[in-house]
């Protein structure tokens, strides 16, 4: 497998992949024969400029490449029982909670390990849950709101889902789902733990919502907000700042809330290196699910 993964790596040039692995080429090739037998299918197209993949081929690299990873980390972890963590991190989170959560984690966590390589992925739950089962990221904070089989879940808090309009808007203290019903609204995309929600909700109480503008950026339905182009439906701590400054107006929206959760791949170890980021993320998670119990319902 680590044959397949060398020559996929070098772009398919079974040179490079012989001086990857310290061999001569012509052993290359004999050794990709010899896997090609046993196996009793194709798994390289040869052409004059090096090799391609065939489908067998991306299936076993898919394969190949889970399995060198997780012999990887089982050599950072031994290492690191008498060493101090080593290896890197891919970790994930949504626009909403980053810079409360993940920011603030990252750079106590560099502090003190230095030489970690980490890499920061933002993005929308549904697209960090996918992540982390494709072995894309090794944990998450997403929202969840079916319990994954394959994901292990580890509940952290509840969010508040809010109403946000312009600063002039008169909004009440909590804004119902008939109420919801009647704005003209700035609402994420399908596939969207927001959107799904507030769908549920709404259809359950016999409601239809008024959709004017679909969109992920916070960025987008922010600016459209300002211009008075409709109400926002969002986390509470997507726009908490531009609330408390008085940029906009806002209001939760009766019982619809979500749940926050660390998640990672059940059938991957918890290595040193994801141990001792976790010690540094609690407490910021702890502080963030203080704030959301104080200020998520107004």
């Amino acid at each position: 497998m680590n044959l397949v993964h060398a020559v996929a790596r070098s772009k398919k040039n079974l040179t490079r992949a012989a001086t990857e692995l310290r061999v001569a080429q012509p052993a290359i090739t004999r050794q990709l024969k010899l896997l090609e037998a046993d196996l009793g299918t194709v798994l390289f197209r040869r052409h004059p400029k090096g090799v391609d993949l065939t489908d067998a081929g991306r299936i076993l690299l898919e394969k190949a490449e889970f399995q060198i990873r997780s012999f990887d980390q089982l050599q950072d972890e031994f290492r690191d029982l008498t060493f101090a963590p080593s290896g890197h991190l891919r970790i994930g989170c949504p626009p909403a909670l980053i810079n409360r959560t993940l920011g603030p984690a990252v750079h106590a966590f560099l502090q003190k390990w230095p030489n970690i390589r980490i890499e920061v992925r933002k993005d929308i739950s549904d697209q960090l849950t996918r992540a982390v089962l494709n072995d894309g990221l090794d944990v998450a904070i997403a929202s969840t709101d079916m319990p994954q089989p394959h994901l292990e879940c580890e509940a952290l808090f509840e969010e508040q889902v809010w109403v946000f309009g312009p600063s002039s808007a008169k909004l009440p203290r909590t804004v119902s789902l008939k109420q919801l019903s009647k704005l003209s609204l700035l609402i994420p995309r399908r596939d969207n733990a927001i959107r799904e929600l507030i769908e549920r909700e709404t259809r359950a109480a016999g409601l239809h919502l008024r959709i004017l503008v679909e969109s992920d950026s916070v960025t987008v339905n922010e600016d459209l907000v300002k211009k008075g182009a409709g109400h926002v439906v969002a986390p509470y701590f997507s726009l908490a700042d531009r609330y408390k400054t008085g940029q906009l107006s806002g209001a939760p929206i009766s019982n619809c809330t979500i749940n926050r959760s660390l998640i990672s791949r059940k059938d991957r170890p918890v290595t040193r290196v994801m141990q001792e980021f976790l010690k540094v993320l609690r407490p910021e998670i702890e502080r963030v699910r203080k704030e959301a119990r104080i200020h998520g319902r107004r």
